[in-house]
């Protein structure tokens, strides 16, 4: 009971982060950080609306949006698991200044758009647009719709090169490290609900993308 308690706690105290913030995962996929030769190994968006504070992201199998602070939860469940070299690091980008209503409405018109679109990285590796997309084509078409950013050809765009850009740019201020609250240690049917719901959605996309490189 209290570790629920502390779950849920964590997931409506997250402070929430202005809309058009990015935030970026290091230690997050050890296939993306190898053949992309970076740290960076995910990206995702944030945006408000009279609800709360959402993350926006590519992930297998879809793109999908969850509370802020239940994003957080999950990433410190992940690093309850490893060891502190291997721990899951986030990255919060704030835009600078902040964006326009206008910027704003453009940006979550191009990302409510994506919402349920398949996740998949053929696009990367083919470097050309697709019927799935991944995490950082996600971001860089998104800040591309703000008028702010061009990027070229969003397909071949990886996360660590996408944090390089957005770092050298004038739109946002510096990174600035997320401390995850430590996780406490949940039921065990509860941990094992969570997984096994986790495996059949990674099986299921890993088919599905699998078969599709045939055709």
């Amino acid at each position: 009971m209290h570790s629920l308690l502390l779950w849920a706690s964590l997931a409506v105290t997250a402070s929430p982060l202005p809309d058009g913030s990015l935030i970026f995962l290091e230690n997050a996929s050890s296939v993306v950080e190898y053949s992309t030769k970076g740290k960076i190994g995910h990206v995702a968006l944030v945006f408000n609306d009279a609800d709360g504070c959402w993350v926006y992201e590519a992930t297998p199998g879809e793109v999908r949006r969850v509370p802020l602070g239940e994003y957080y939860a999950d990433l410190a469940r992940i690093n309850r698991r490893r060891d502190d070299d291997e721990a899951v690091r986030a990255f919060s980008l704030s835009p600078s200044p902040a964006y326009s209503d206008a910027e704003i409405a453009a940006m979550r018109q191009a990302l409510d758009g994506q919402l349920g679109r398949r996740y998949s990285v053929r696009n990367y590796v083919r470097t050309k647009p697709g019927d799935g997309i991944h995490c950082a084509e996600l971001a860089s078409t998104v800040l591309n719709a703000s008028g702010r950013f061009a990027f070229e050809n969003n397909a071949k765009i990886h996360p660590a090169a996408l944090y390089a850009a957005v770092k050298e740019s004038s739109h946002y201020e510096p990174a600035a490290e997320v401390t995850l609250a430590p996780a406490a240690k949940e039921p065990w049917c509860a941990r094992a609900q969570r997984r096994t719901a986790q495996w059949f959605n990674w099986c299921g996309w890993s088919f599905q993308e699998a078969w599709l490189w045939c055709w």
